[in-house]
């Protein structure tokens, strides 16, 4: 374990180029998915290559910190910090939290007197609101909790010799925020942590950000959401199903709310696209979460429902190499996961067993009538088949060994 963290090296390859060009480095996702250690990593890697690097440092959890509300504050702390015979770096992490940010890191990107490195927790914070005023002076990335490959790793560095089978069975309990793979919880201890992480978000990037006060159906709408994972749905239907419950409930509200929770980054809408190509009259979608221990945490973990487990999991994995994630309709059939990045296509099925003909006949039937020869998958966790076993092109991957495949 390098410098008491355990580093996650794709991100730093993929901001490591971007070193030097002058724009802010931004990086955004849900609260605990390690944005902080990451930016961490970035200053270590720039005192190895410059070690008389002044790194200036501002983490706004910490109460040191909480004399700069705004951008005058902001502004006069940094310059005060800044060296003339050195290079100056600047590290601010949940950003957000200061009233009008973006016209001082403006000013000092247009001033030059220093380097710098962002991380916020709303993805407003990249809205165009905001990155009108930086001019477009700026690079991106996402960052998420922990991919199972990267838990392996964890476990690997902790010294911890665990079995793939029971490491990805853990993973699908807990979930991939950082904290819960850096110590052995139990499941309990592990689903308490995951419920303090649900409480953050909801107080500072939900109620505190936006002002919340019907709390209690915040919440409901979260729980049912997380209990229709992955299934096709629209806002309408979300608010239906409460209105029932609540009676009345305003449709307003109910969209604001699913929109507060997206800018949080706790949900991910994934929207249909027609293969055949003709345009979908439904403006229908499906939610997944930010780490599916959330839902565990919240609704307790149910057996019956591990196929959606698996697909939470494996869209996740697809944002994390890059993909740009639809769902796909062809014919009365429906495709889990359609994935675009530079030219390259990809199509996967995911389920959690093939128990029947009728099963198999539907998971690998759908991406066999897809008329174009893009890799497809089916994605599954059944004994009974073996990774790699091909049916008329249709590939059958073992969820395990494909998430840990970097070949795709």
């Amino acid at each position: 374990m390098k410098n008491g963290y355990v580093e996650r090296r794709r991100y730093l390859d993929f901001i490591k180029p971007f070193i030097g060009n002058e724009n802010a480095k931004v990086l955004i996702g849900i609260r605990r998915s390690g944005k902080s250690t990451i930016l961490r990593m970035i200053a270590d890697e720039i005192l190895q290559q410059n070690p008389d690097a002044n790194i200036i440092w501002i983490d706004f959890e910490r109460l040191e910190f909480r004399h700069i509300q705004n951008l005058d504050s902001l502004y006069e702390y940094v310059k005060k910090r800044c060296r003339d015979d050195v290079g100056n770096y600047l590290f601010i992490d949940e950003v957000q939290d200061v009233d009008r940010w973006e016209l001082t890191i403006r000013s000092l990107i247009s001033e030059r007197i220093c380097e710098i490195f962002l991380t916020g927790s709303n993805s407003k914070l990249l809205s165009s609101e905001y990155t009108t005023y930086i001019g477009g002076r700026y690079n991106s990335m996402a960052v998420r909790p922990l991919s199972f490959s990267e838990c392996i790793s964890f476990l690997e560095e902790r010294g911890v010799k665990s079995d793939i089978g029971d490491a990805f069975e853990k993973f699908v309990k807990i979930g991939g925020f950082p904290s819960l793979w850096l110590l052995d919880y139990p499941l309990d201890s592990a689903y308490s942590a995951l419920t303090d992480i649900y409480t953050v978000i909801v107080s500072k990037d939900l109620v505190g950000r936006y002002g919340i006060r019907n709390i209690e159906l915040l919440e409901r709408i979260v729980k049912f959401l997380c209990d229709n994972i992955g299934k096709e749905t629209s806002l309408n239907n979300v608010y239906e199903e409460l209105s029932k419950e609540y009676g009345d409930v305003s449709r307003a509200t109910v969209y604001d709310y699913v929109r507060f929770l997206e800018n949080s980054f706790m949900f991910s809408r994934v929207n249909f696209d027609n293969i055949a190509g003709k345009k979908l009259l439904r403006p229908n979608y499906k939610f997944y979460l930010a780490d599916i221990g959330l839902k565990h945490a919240l609704l307790g973990y149910d057996k019956d429902d591990v196929s959606w487990h698996l697909e939470n999991i494996v869209f996740l994995e697809m944002l994390n190499r890059g993909y740009r994630v639809t769902a796909g309709k062809i014919g009365d059939g429906e495709i889990d996961f359609i994935g675009d990045r530079r030219g390259e296509r990809i199509y996967i099925q995911v389920t959690y067993m093939l128990s029947t003909n009728e099963t198999v006949r539907r998971e690998f039937g759908n991406l066999e009538a897809i008329p174009d020869q893009y890799p497809k998958y089916v994605v599954g966790q059944d004994p009974h088949w073996e990774d790699g076993h091909s049916v008329r092109g249709v590939i059958y991957r073992d969820v395990r060994a494909f998430l840990l495949d970097p070949g795709w």
